[in-house]
């Protein structure tokens, strides 16, 4: 209403003769240029275990770089912990749990319309926004295509994704489960396949590189340089399967890859239905030995490292222009991720390793090094957004989350830590700086203390002690809102 009352009023004074539109142009093109560019960076099964967060093998070396030059979120997470949902409520700012009680409704292109996106509104202010990759689940949707003045694709058009004749002869090292193997080899894709191949050739042989050459060309030529841009990179890796070229898989030793500790008895305990899926078979580990398991998790880091410098790349490129001081870059992760932790190896978990993402925000002005232990979580993009940029929404545009700004200024500023989630076969619960509480679908509940017990072993939900405490838990649990602009 708000901003309509504003046109109207506009409109009076141009027939009045009192302004001109020629002023009013000129004054919405200035106010747009003074906005700062925005680069956003999205992994995918990225978790937060890494060298900008504290761990020492990964090799990330442009994200820990980095993260020198922005504020870290140490307690950041999504309210559901798969692709889907994540992507969806960080666009929309809606809080999705993947409509357990109706399934066919949670295709992205269905969640995506639930709510006007940030992208779509930076545009209708002025930006140019481009997009390339996986920032989506899949394509953009077609209702989504107007968001963009380059709507770029998340895969080249064929049946093949980083597999096909092509690049399976380059191939020099392959291993993980034999039936996803098998699987990988006879379709040329294999997007929930347990498996790595190390590949000859060089990085735009694969869709990240691609991606990365896409968006480099984008910051250098292509974009509209009388306006603000707001470029979105989304990186497939280290999504499975592992297929990344030789090189990085030769930056890792032949031992490395640490498998999860666990306590003695927690095989013989294992929850298979419970975690048991059309891709999880339900054994520990989905039944790789442990060399086997090793290796994958080297994959998996080499396929982390390949993405690294994918984004290295775009960012020695806004270096290059003279853009990398003054524009916004968000770097953010679609949710965690197990790598044998608890016997798994996935996400869409209630476990905390799978709820929980990397993210890193850049802002001019904002004291860089910095690091926040406050709980924040992925539908908080959206106002914070709006708010670095000096963007007010539309009336009618609902946050289910709030502002990061206030922690990009002073990481102890007040902040409520506490987030809703939920995640496979109906569970339901809370994160808070210190718990994390699930009910599942069948009435049974965990609840954690992730300071004292942070690999979640021990179970508190019997201890009489804690009851109260769950109760509260149960009760905010109530008033939540899901899947709806309210």
């Amino acid at each position: 209403m708000k901003v309509l009352i504003n046109s109207m009023m506009t409109i009076v004074l141009v027939m009045l003769g009192w302004i001109s539109i020629n002023s009013v142009y000129a004054a919405d093109t200035n106010e747009a240029k003074n906005k700062p560019n925005i680069l956003f960076v999205a992994f995918d099964d990225l978790r937060p275990l890494i060298g900008a967060y504290g761990e020492a093998e990964p090799k990330t070396p442009n994200i820990d770089a980095f993260a020198h030059d922005a504020v870290r979120f140490d307690r950041a997470y999504v309210n559901y912990p798969l692709c889907n949902p994540s992507r969806a409520a960080m666009l929309t700012g809606i809080r999705f749990d993947n409509n357990h009680d109706n399934f066919k409704d949670n295709k992205h292109p269905k969640l995506i319309v639930k709510q006007t996106t940030w992208p779509r509104i930076l545009k209708d202010n002025g930006y140019w926004t481009a997009t390339r990759g996986k920032l989506y689940h899949g394509n953009v949707p077609s209702s989504e295509k107007h968001t963009w003045h380059v709507a770029g694709e998340f895969w080249p058009k064929s049946r093949f994704k980083d597999g096909g004749p092509e690049i399976q002869q380059r191939i020099v090292d392959i291993g993980g489960r034999e039936d996803q193997i098998k699987d990988y080899l006879k379709k040329g894709s294999g997007p929930g396949a347990l498996m790595y191949a190390s590949v000859d050739g060089p990085d735009d042989l694969l869709n990240d590189g691609k991606v990365a050459k896409d968006v480099v060309d984008m910051i250098k030529h292509r974009r509209d340089k009388s306006k603000p841009f707001m470029i979105a990179a989304g990186f497939s890796r280290p999504h499975m399967p592992w297929v990344a070229p030789k090189r990085y898989f030769d930056m890792y030793p032949a031992d490395a890859g640490k498998i999860a500790d666990f306590p003695e008895g927690a095989k013989q305990q294992f929850d298979a239905q419970t975690y048991k899926s059309k891709t999880r078979n339900g054994l520990w580990n989905e039944g790789v030995d442990d060399e086997t398991a090793q290796k994958l998790i080297r994959g998996y880091m080499a396929s982390t490292s390949f993405a690294d410098a994918q984004m290295g790349k775009i960012i020695n490129a806004l270096k290059e222009e003279g853009l990398y001081e003054d524009t916004i870059i968000i770097v953010w992760g679609d949710h965690g991720y197990h790598l044998t932790d608890h016997g798994l190896w996935r996400k869409n978990t209630p476990f905390n390793i799978s709820l929980r993402s990397p993210l890193l925000i850049k802002a001019p002005g904002i004291k860089p090094g910095d690091v926040v232990e406050q709980v924040v979580q992925n539908i908080d993009l959206y106002p914070t957004i709006m708010e670095l940029t000096g963007i007010s929404a539309p009336e009618s545009i609902v946050y289910h989350g709030n502002s990061l700004v206030p922690l990009l200024a002073d990481s102890s500023s007040s902040w409520t830590n506490l987030v809703h989630t939920s995640s496979a076969k109906g569970s339901y619960g809370v994160v808070t700086d210190k718990y994390r509480f699930t009910v599942y679908a069948d009435g049974r509940k965990a609840l954690y203390n992730l300071e004292t017990d942070p690999h979640e072993w021990n179970n508190l939900a019997q201890d009489k002690a804690y009851q109260p405490l769950i109760k509260d838990f149960e009760i905010k649990m109530q008033s939540v809102v899901w899947n709806s602009a309210k």
